[in-house]
């Protein structure tokens, strides 16, 4: 079973990505910003790691730098999940090292194709 770590400070978005991850029989973890995100990644050390990009105490941007330091995490799959929507922004998010950028809101389809195309590759 693969364990996905979800890094988002909206609490409705959380419970719907827990209840679709938990279906389709992925181990979830939360954190509602970034520094409690970076934490649970040094600890659980997930498979992939999903983020939101404009959170409290540190933004996914940073996240992701902090990410890419940490051996036993720099080549784990990191996607961007965000309300920034333009080209510009997946861009922005893509040459900083996310393999995937999803935009909210996002159909569950998506992020399920986005995780199992991460997890295989």
């Amino acid at each position: 079973m693969a364990k996905i770590l979800i890094i988002e400070d909206d609490k409705t978005i959380r419970n719907g990505l827990q209840r679709l991850m938990t279906s389709e029989g992925y181990e979830v973890h939360f954190a509602d910003n970034g520094a409690e995100g970076l934490r649970l990644a040094n600890e659980q050390k997930p498979d992939v790691i999903i983020c939101d990009i404009a959170m409290p105490e540190m933004n996914g941007f940073e996240v992701l730098a902090k990410i890419k330091q940490i051996p036993s995490l720099a080549s784990k799959p990191f996607m961007f999940l965000s309300a920034k929507i333009t080209k510009e922004d997946e861009q922005k998010g893509l040459a900083a090292g996310a393999s995937a950028y999803l935009k909210k809101p996002m159909w569950p389809d998506d992020i399920l194709d986005a995780i199992k195309l991460a997890l295989h590759k």
